[in-house]
């Protein structure tokens, strides 16, 4: 602590370059916020490294370019840990005139903006400022100065308890709400300068001139604050990035006159945060003292045509002057589907050619030729880099060549470099023969599988075909859940769903089943796959039950709170080998009837099968999900919506004590080699089911909360798609019991299906089940909430009841149909669709 107060003192009267005076006789307290590397920014780069840079480059500014008395800073490396009292408290023994406390933010990922908060609250319905006052003031220069300068938006200046309690006639606590205000005896102030959790914040913050950029509107701000004229600047900054895709460029060469700037590199700072040398880059450049008012930049980098720009140099402010460079890359094709050479290609599948850098389309409309020509239409994606030839139908047993003349370019009227050897001119042509598809759908994959023990007493069925199904077909008829002991019928809603051109039908029952006892799936003729080829025989699976039920604690349902609970995968800090389109986001189509939810929270993960390592961390921040505590005794389960793709999945924990939560520990990986729905689970009293992380590899803790779904790329496996998580939970078992003879009897409680068909034309089946008679009311409404039609009104004895309801004199479109009886009232949705 003496260390950092001696060197504010000794270094205060070292003058240099040009003087502001009007600060002798005043000095200021620098607080770099936190210690060491706390508070890890999204690519391993923290607020409390950022925080004591910046502040010792305004340190600098100050002694060097004012007449300023004395500064004193708190810490000066990453060593030291200094807490707020301590702060606060040497502030106040020092008698300093100012307190300035510099920190960075963090939320989601795509939040980036400035704030900054000075000492006060609301007192008979006006905002009253700390004394001795002044911290408003600076606040106002301070947030317009950094704003603009780091060229983002701002939730603006508050007086901190404002900002955190809002704007009532009177405060119950009317003293400032952060330490660093409410504590110092000076008058004072905060700064949050952008998002360290911000991906792209987080990169410009590693590099220094950057944290030159953010002291300098602080310094500008202080000079403002006392009157004193802002010295003439001449300080020019930007970003050089690539045209195409905005991505920052590492190395970079910048010229102005015989000044040169090199942007970041792998090599010079990025190596230090990350494996991958091509995830990180800033592309920031920065020059001082320039001189003359007009300046000639010539900007280059390897594998871009250089730029030369003239630049009118602003005396007022910085010179922000971003430059977009052209790649001499030419464009070549990266993939298609089919394969070259491919054969029995289905007559059904699309032809899709992947560029490596935006087309021309009109061009490649022009110079695209087919043999022999076919009925078709394109579809262009990915920034112009996808195009998707979609064909009415290819001819069964046929040779297609598709030509792509040498002569069709990018959007920079570079030729198309055919063969791939650095020359532009050359066609690429694309050959494949189709097959001739003749078989039905056949039955890949069944859950449960055949003759399971021990099963769920509410299970999701989930039947995998091979080649997508005809919706046409999958009727009421085609598939049962039947007891084996009476054939009765176990009541439920199939869903069906399309995942990579394969079809899978989910069944989920409307209620649990019976306790040891055998069930058996059926699926009768009658589906069809797309060409119509149609499947004539019966296929049955049976399994039993187990002898147990299950206690649910809810994690989460992901109804409610997933962008405020759930971090996104950059935001998380714990990230390797996916692209920069791996995202997170709440999904209303694939839900997971079984519990009657209407959301999921949708990962669409992007790997880059180029990088050495992979890992995506969704991570739970927040929210009542976050205080779900539970220990060893529990089994933590999940839905998972599988894309088959051969990806793995895991659990990870917060492994605690009684009163902190030092380790985090994982389960074994799971591999995701099915389509649909599937639950998924991790029983911690099973030590062969710990994985290794970065804790020990065993639960010995004494309590445990969720910390993230972890994903991971293997090398094979599907390069992007969509994975659907429902229903976080943690479950104990304990004795089922039996929910009557049959499902034809009285269920247990009351439930209102999903119709079946849905969509439908023109009639559907509404299945309900009441625990004991009474009145029933089967309402209809459009999506306005206007009741459309009673579908039923009457009393009903307990039991499982079926309604046929017939919409042939209703217009096509999506609505709601309610059921109340006694205290019930649910409601689901049903699609018509003529």
């Amino acid at each position: 602590m003496k260390y950092s107060i001696l060197i504010g003192l000794l270094l205060s009267g070292l003058v240099f370059g040009q003087i502001s005076t009007g600060l002798s006789g005043w000095d200021i307290y620098l607080d770099p916020g936190h210690s060491q590397k706390e508070n890890m920014g999204v690519y391993g780069y923290s607020e409390a490294e950022r925080n004591v840079r910046v502040g010792l480059r305004l340190l600098e500014m100050l002694r060097n370019e004012t007449d300023i008395d004395t500064v004193y800073i708190c810490r000066t490396d990453d060593i030291q840990q200094v807490s707020l009292a301590q702060r606060s408290s040497q502030a106040n023994i020092l008698g300093a005139s100012w307190y300035h406390s510099i920190h960075s933010d963090a939320g989601a990922s795509t939040y980036n903006s400035t704030l900054l908060m000075y000492g006060g609250w609301r007192e008979n319905g006006q905002t009253v400022e700390k004394t001795p006052r002044g911290g408003k003031v600076m606040a106002d220069y301070m947030v317009d100065l950094l704003t603009r300068g780091m060229r983002t938006n701002t939730r603006g200046n508050y007086a901190d308890r404002t900002f955190y309690q809002g704007f009532p006639d009177n405060h119950t606590n009317k003293y400032p709400y952060l330490h660093v205000n409410r504590e110092t005896s000076m008058a004072s102030e905060l700064s949050e300068a952008g998002f360290h959790t911000n991906p792209r914040q987080n990169q410009l913050f590693m590099n220094d001139d950057w944290k030159r950029l953010e002291a300098r509107t602080y310094f500008w701000s202080i000079l403002k604050y006392h009157d004193i004229e802002r010295p003439l600047i001449r300080i020019l900054t930007g970003i050089v990035a690539d045209i195409e895709t905005g991505k920052p460029l590492n190395g970079a060469e910048i010229r102005v006159g015989d000044r040169l700037y090199t942007t970041d590199t792998y090599e010079s700072l990025f190596y230090k945060y990350t494996t991958d040398p091509d995830q990180l880059s800033n592309g920031l450049y920065y020059f001082e003292d320039i001189e003359g008012d007009n300046v000639e930049m010539v900007v280059s980098a390897e594998g871009y045509y250089p730029d030369t720009l003239q630049v009118s140099m602003v005396d007022t402010f910085f010179t922000f002057r971003d430059v977009h460079l052209i790649s001499t890359a030419l464009p070549e094709i990266v993939s298609t589907v089919p394969a070259q050479n491919d054969t029995g290609v289905s007559v059904l599948d699309d032809i899709i050619i992947q560029f490596n850098r935006p087309m021309n389309p009109d061009s490649v409309t022009v110079y695209l030729s087919f043999s022999p020509e076919f009925t078709k239409r394109f579809i262009w994606s990915d920034q112009n880099r996808q195009l998707k030839i979609v064909p009415d139908r290819l001819q069964f047993e046929t040779e297609y060549t598709i030509t792509l003349s040498g002569q069709l370019t990018d959007n920079y009227n570079h030729p198309l470099d055919g063969d791939g050897d650095g020359v532009g001119g050359d066609d690429f042509v694309l050959s494949f023969t189709t097959g001739i598809d003749a078989l039905p759908p056949q039955l890949l994959a069944v859950y449960p599988p055949a003759s399971a023990n021990d099963l769920e007493v509410r299970p999701i069925i989930n039947l995998e075909y091979d080649e997508e199904l005809d919706p046409e077909s999958i009727t009421a008829e085609v598939f049962k859940l039947e007891r084996f002991t009476d054939k009765s019928e176990v009541p439920g809603s199939l869903v069906h769903y399309v995942v990579d051109r394969r079809s899978v039908l989910n069944y989920f029952p409307d209620g649990k089943l019976n306790p040891s006892e055998i069930y058996v799936s059926r699926v009768y003729p009658g589906l069809r796959d797309l060409l119509g080829n149609e499947v004539t025989t019966t296929k049955s699976n049976s399994f039993k039950t187990g002898t147990e039920d299950i206690s649910v604690t809810l994690i989460d349902d992901f109804e409610t709170g997933l962008t405020s609970n759930w971090w996104t995968p950059d935001q998380s800090g714990t990230k390797a080998g996916y692209l920069p389109a791996t995202s997170r986001s709440e999904n209303t189509e694939y839900v997971n009837v079984l519990t009657g939810s209407t959301k999921s929270m949708e990962i669409y993960y992007h790997w880059d099968v180029n990088a050495s390592s992979w890992i995506l961390r969704e991570y739970l921040a927040g929210g009542a999900p976050r205080n779900v505590v539970f220990n060893q005794d529990y089994i933590i389960q999940v839905y998972i919506f599988g894309d088959g793709s051969g990806n793995r999945f895991r659990f990870a924990l917060d492994e605690g004590t009684a009163s902190s939560w030092p380790d985090h520990e994982v389960s074994v990986w799971f591999t995701i080699d099915w389509i649909g729905w599937r639950l998924v689970e991790w029983d911690l009293s099973d030590p062969e089911m710990v994985g290794t992380w970065i804790g020990n590899g065993i639960l010995d803790g004494t309590r445990y909360r969720f910390d993230s779904i972890q994903l991971t790329h293997i090398p094979g496996a599907g390069e992007m798609g969509s994975l659907y998580f429902d229903d976080l939970r943690v479950i104990q078992k304990i004795p089922a019991t039996s929910i009557a003879d049959g499902f034809n009897a009285v269920p247990q409680q009351f439930f209102l299906a999903q119709n079946y068909p849905n969509p439908f034309n023109p009639e559907t089946e509404i299945r309900f089940g009441l625990p004991a008679a009474g009145r029933v009311t089967l309402e209809l409404y459009n999506m306005l909430g206007q009741r459309v039609q009673t579908i039923y009104e009457g009393v009903q004895p307990a039991g499982i009841h079926s309604i046929t309801f017939n919409a042939a004199h209703l217009p096509s479109g999506l609505y709601t149909y309610r059921l109340r009886a006694g205290s019930y009232d649910a409601v689901r949705k049903m699609m018509l669709i003529k």
